[in-house]
């Protein structure tokens, strides 16, 4: 985790001394070293006097990085929320973003063997990580901005595949209005996922509760699981009181 940690910040800052790491995630230094020398072997970073660095990212990239570090604590909530619902050999769709992302992190740590079809590429590499999780890239046009693919290649590809659960990141997530998008090629892959699947959890961002965006994906009623980061005391009574079943983080804030 604290390796993952130090990828996070260098991608995100480009770079950082070994005083900031420290600091940043209560280690010593010697142990910070040890850290980058182990991902320096791995040519995640490049060393540098006192610190590290990565090679320029791309655009996208970049932009998907800053992404991360944002409500970074509460897709890590969501993720341990939904481990328990993966049931080992199940087969997953998985949508993108910064949260799915974070999921897919913890998939790849778990060790479970799983079946995951996703239009992200960034997140199909990530899975690929792992011996136990088959990872299929759903084929279409690929946009720099998301960095997933979408599309009528990308539906066609889903439409083959039968799903224990599909796990779905929107835009907006509202009780009338359901999983709400962007992007309307996004929301039709969003509703062929939904419909390939025996169960669908949306996961959402704190922000992202009681949102409206342009396109209509999933109706609320085709939603299953409600997968929050923040309290339960956090959520608008409109969504505890919409029927769905919803996993919010263990623990109370302090």
């Amino acid at each position: 985790m604290r390796r993952a940690e130090i990828r996070r910040i260098l991608r995100t800052q480009q770079s950082a001394t070994v005083e900031e790491l420290c600091a940043l995630l209560n280690a010593s230094p010697a142990t910070i070293r040890r850290d980058l020398a182990a991902l320096e072997d791995n040519d995640e970073l490049e060393r540098s006097h006192g610190g590290a660095a990565v090679p320029l990212l791309r655009e996208a990239e970049q932009n998907f990085a800053q992404r991360e570090a944002i409500d970074a604590e509460e897709k890590q909530a969501i993720a341990e929320a939904i481990l328990p619902l993966l049931a080992p050999g199940s087969t997953l769709f998985m949508n993108d973003g910064s949260t799915v992302m974070a999921i897919a992190k913890l998939i790849v740590e778990s060790g479970i063997e799983l079946f995951v079809a996703t239009p992200a590429v960034n997140v199909a590499a990530k899975l690929s990580e792992s011996k136990s999780i088959t990872a299929c890239l759903l084929g279409g046009f690929v946009r720099q901005s998301s960095l997933a693919t979408s599309g009528p290649f990308a539906e066609a590809m889903a439409a083959q595949i039968n799903a224990d659960l599909a796990i779905i990141s929107p835009d907006g997530l509202h009780p009338e209005q359901g999983l709400t998008f962007l992007n309307a090629e996004d929301a039709a892959l969003a509703r062929r996922m939904a419909s390939q699947s025996k169960s669908v959890a949306a996961v959402a961002t704190k922000t992202k509760l009681m949102s409206v965006k342009r396109v209509i994906g999933v109706a609320m009623y085709a939603v299953d699981h409600l997968v929050c980061g923040c309290s339960r005391a956090e959520i608008p009574s409109a969504l505890t009181e919409s029927g769905v079943n919803i996993l919010s983080r263990s623990k109370e804030k302090a």
